[in-house]
């Protein structure tokens, strides 16, 4: 044992009477205790670092080859402190689709312009600028989308965003008297998911350039 974990004295070793053995651990934790702000510091890291190992499992292997076990192990965490966190492995998931959600909707308030042609183009822009550094995040989400039938949480979040994002896009095109706004908006939104669904599939091969250009001469150019 180290000399300095634990120090006795023959008069300590010899005497009836109780003594209080502090170790060097011991001592730095009465002087410096956890605070409530610590502990809620340490909580939200951990929990950080499960979401962002969940992520990229199951960006990469699907949802149901990922095991919590492997979350754990990637993470730097146990078992049971996962569960202290989220109360199975599809609760987890619905809080990572919530925060992506959440994200999503920060990133669109920082694109916003007094120009409305200037919002869409930008909008169009972080699209494509989001397919190529984070293609696992648009995997991740249509993998989802293709299993919509075995999470509900993820229709119902899809379907109120679809719908938000939808109007968004609607009102940009009537300030810039785009013809025909309500079904250009919804083929904004189908363009979106077809780029995306074919990147992932043929990556390299698709033409990203091209399409981005494409589309912003189709909606942001002044006539």
């Amino acid at each position: 044992m180290p000399v300095n974990e634990y120090f006795f004295t023959s008069e300590i070793c010899n005497s009836t009477q109780p003594y209080l053995i502090l170790t060097d651990r011991s001592v730095k934790n009465i002087m410096s205790p956890r605070t409530p702000s610590k502990n809620e510091e340490i909580r939200q890291e951990s929990m950080k670092r499960i979401k962002e190992a969940a992520f990229s499992l199951i960006a990469k292997q699907g949802y149901d080859a990922t095991s919590i076990a492997q979350i754990a192990k990637e993470a730097g965490v146990s078992k049971g402190l996962m569960y202290n966190y989220f109360e199975s492995k599809e609760d987890l998931l619905e809080k990572l689709v919530t925060d992506a959600m959440k994200e999503g909707d920060h990133v669109i308030a920082q694109l916003l312009n007094e120009d409305p042609s200037i919002t869409l183009r930008n909008i169009i822009k972080w699209f494509f600028k989001e397919l190529r550094e984070r293609p696992e995040y648009w995997r991740l989400m249509t993998e989802l989308t293709f299993r919509i039938d075995k999470f509900k949480f993820v229709h119902d979040m899809a379907t109120e965003k679809m719908k938000g994002y939808t109007v968004f896009i609607k009102e940009l095109l009537v300030k810039i008297d785009y013809p025909n706004p309500e079904g250009e908006s919804k083929l904004v939104g189908a363009i979106f998911d077809g780029i995306a669904i074919q990147y992932l599939v043929i990556r390299d091969d698709y033409p990203l350039v091209e399409m981005e250009k494409f589309l912003i001469d189709k909606y942001c150019r002044k006539k």
